[in-house]
């Protein structure tokens, strides 16, 4: 059974820094208003929780995620829902997916 995701997920590629249960350096390649999936050379395992700094392009402020869970693995991808982000950031993310078009599956 598959799970219905509640926002759309944009194909992007730019760099995010995390932070909490581990730390280290990503590539985001995919973004919704819910969540992303990150590529990583660290390994990371379900349940992690994370702070994500999403650096966008054209923005020279990170968006923060300040409280994020890891909800699957695939080697060094995984994806994470995002749980706690101010609502200052909550719009810049909004503003940032409401530029992009290409939506995936």
């Amino acid at each position: 059974m598959t799970q219905q995701r509640q926002h759309a997920r944009y194909q992007v590629e730019f760099p995010a820094i995390f932070s909490g249960d581990y730390a280290g350096i990503g590539i985001v390649y995919n973004l919704g208003m819910g969540g992303c999936k990150v590529v990583s050379d660290l390994p990371i395992k379900n349940g992690a929780r994370l702070a994500v700094h999403l650096q966008t392009p054209e923005q020279p402020i990170a968006i923060t995620i300040q409280a994020a869970t890891v909800q699957w693995t695939i080697k060094l991808e995984f994806g994470v829902e995002f749980r706690e982000m101010l609502e200052r950031e909550r719009t810049r993310l909004g503003q940032f997916l409401a530029t992009q078009s290409n939506i995936v599956p």
